[in-house]
C-alpha cells in the first residue's frame, strides 16, 4: 500500500512538472512590451469605474480584492490548504502497524 501511494505521488509530481515545463508563459507579452502597459491600464481603468457598481461596496481595494478576484483569493487558499495537508501527510509519523 505504501509503495503505491510513493509511486501515485511520484506520477503527480512528475505530470505537474511536465506541464509546467511546456511554456507556460504562451500568449503573455513579454517584460516591458507597450501593449502590455496599455492592456494594464485599460484593466485598471475599468476596475476604478465599474468595481463599486459591480460589487454594490463602498471601499474599490475591498470590491477588488473580495469580488474581483474572489476565485484568485480561492485558488491561493486552496494551494495553501494542499501544501500544508502534503507537508503533515509526510511529517506524519507512527501509523497502524
Amino acid at each position: 500500500m505504501r509503495s503505491i501511494l510513493a509511486v501515485s505521488a511520484l506520477l503527480v509530481i512528475l505530470f505537474t512538472f511536465i506541464l509546467i515545463s511546456f511554456n507556460p508563459g504562451y500568449g503573455l507579452f513579454s517584460f516591458g512590451h507597450p501593449e502590455e502597459k496599455s492592456w494594464r491600464i485599460a484593466l485598471y481603468k475599468y476596475y476604478i469605474e465599474n468595481g463599486a457598481n459591480l460589487s454594490g461596496g463602498a471601499n474599490i481595494v475591498t470590491d477588488i480584492v473580495f469580488d474581483l478576484r474572489g476565485y484568485d483569493t480561492l485558488g491561493e487558499a486552496t494551494v495553501l490548504f494542499t501544501a500544508i495537508a502534503g507537508a503533515l501527510a509526510l511529517l506524519r509519523r507512527g501509523g497502524a502497524k
